[in-house]
């Protein structure tokens, strides 16, 4: 049985029939633009037809005139037709991405945790490496001093190298944060809804007089649910209860 496309597949599925339907009105608009100068042109015919005094000429010109019309009409709406279903293949990309949204983050997140693993272990490698750097110059830096008439400061390595400051601020940086966290989302904004939503589910129940019995416990059960939700905790946000 094959396996169900991912929804990060069917998104990117979608989103390439949307731009096809935008090459394909392209494609209309240029046959549209180029339909309109056959039109102008014979038009242009038309006149120079009767400064001729050309009766066949000014004829000839006016079938191609109306022609070149009759295809501008129907270009016209074959491009209004192109850009409804433009419209259309890019309205269900986008709905797609909205219905799906948990899905397509929940998929996304071990790619998060992987590149902040392989970033992390390359951030540590690069100071690793950088320390080394330092560690040969000084060793350049002793034997120069041991050749006679030589002196590191004129004839040793350059004492400084461009990226030697960045990569202090980055060992300090590191020193404080050994790790970072992954690129997930933290839900902050809609953990204050949920809460906000609480609070005044609370105040409305505690100002009615008779509540069910299921009502008279909800009070409490709000005031438990105010507990913030860790920072990249889950990929999905917190839902009301």
């Amino acid at each position: 049985m094959p396996r169900k496309p991912t929804a990060h597949a069917q998104l990117d599925q979608l989103r390439q029939q949307a731009a096809a339907e935008r090459v394909r009105h392209r494609d209309l608009q240029a046959e549209l633009e180029a339909a309109e100068l056959e039109v102008e042109q014979a038009s242009h015919a038309i006149a120079a037809g009767y400064a001729a005094e050309d009766q066949h000429a000014v004829t000839a010109a006016r079938k191609a005139e109306e022609a070149a019309a009759v295809q501008v009409k129907d270009l016209q709406h074959r491009v209004t037709g192109a850009e409804l279903r433009v419209e259309d293949a890019q309205r269900a990309a986008d709905l797609f991405a909205q219905d799906h949204a948990y899905a397509l983050l929940e998929e996304r997140e071990q790619p998060a945790r992987t590149v902040t693993a392989e970033l992390t272990a390359s951030v540590h490698q690069t100071l690793k490496r950088a320390r080394a750097y330092l560690s040969e110059r000084q060793i350049q830096d002793q034997l120069v001093a041991a050749v006679p008439g030589a002196t590191p400061r004129a004839d040793g390595p350059a004492s400084t190298f461009p990226w030697e400051s960045r990569l202090r601020e980055l060992e300090r940086a590191v020193q404080e944060h050994p790790e970072i966290d992954p690129p997930l989302p933290r839900w902050h904004g809609l953990q204050q809804r949920r809460e906000q939503d609480n609070v005044h589910r609370r105040a409305g129940l505690l100002r009615r007089k008779k509540l069910t019995p299921p009502e008279r416990d909800e009070p409490d059960r709000l005031n438990q649910d105010r507990v913030i939700t860790p920072a990249v905790a889950m990929v999905n946000p917190p839902t009301a209860k």
